[in-house]
């Protein structure tokens, strides 16, 4: 059963979080462009955390392991330096795109969900780990890889789907419009919202009957 993302904010920092040290890591699943990584840093900002986002979709191994380095005949692997960070101080660390990820990026971050470390580096304890998918229900609309009972396993998941009461939420905080909630109707400011919902800059939309 999907979750609505007011539900997701209120729930998802007492997964994330246990005391003073990270809890489980949280995957969002859902339709591309209703708002998942967006979500994600509201609610890195409720726990006070920076967030480290990495497209997992684009990384090879080297990309998540780091490039190793000898010391005489031992060899060790230097991480990447947003793994780095992620190790030195507690960051919300944000992996999207897992499920187009290639096999041995995935596997990586198996391993970084079940223990918390690569390569013998670890985690901050309060680093906490996020995950967005297109895979679910939607999945067969999408090229992407379906995540096996182990990946799904190591992360506490939640199938999200906005609601009119999230569009128009987003909206209001969100949106430049001088003329929003004061003329149009409900239906007509959450046909606005959604069409400029995936746009980053402040622009007035077209929408039905007005303009």
């Amino acid at each position: 059963m999907a979750v609505d993302f007011k539900t997701f904010i209120e729930i998802a920092p007492l997964i994330a979080v246990h005391g003073d040290r990270a809890g489980f890591p949280v995957l969002l699943r859902g339709r591309h462009g209703v708002g998942k990584s967006q979500v994600v840093y509201q609610t890195a900002a409720l726990l006070g955390l920076p967030v480290i986002e990495r497209r997992a979709s684009q990384m090879t191994e080297g990309d998540l392991v780091g490039l190793p380095s000898t010391d005489g005949d031992v060899t060790s692997f230097n991480p990447p330096d947003w793994f780095a960070q992620a190790c030195r101080n507690p960051v919300a660390l944000f992996l999207d795109e897992v499920d187009r990820a290639t096999i041995e990026v995935r596997q990586g971050i198996f391993e970084l969900t079940d223990s918390r470390k690569l390569n013998g580096h670890t985690l901050h304890p309060r680093t906490v780990i996020f995950a967005a998918v297109n895979g679910g229900d939607h999945g067969a609309q999408y090229q992407v890889g379906e995540m096996d009972p182990a990946e799904l396993d190591r992360w506490t998941v939640f199938d999200v789907e906005p609601t009119i009461e999230d569009w128009l939420a987003w909206g209001k905080d969100n949106v430049c419009m001088g003329w929003f909630g004061t003329s149009l109707t409900r239906t007509e400011a959450i046909w606005s919202i959604w069409t400029i919902s995936s746009l980053t800059r402040c622009i007035r939309p077209v929408v039905l009957g007005i303009g």
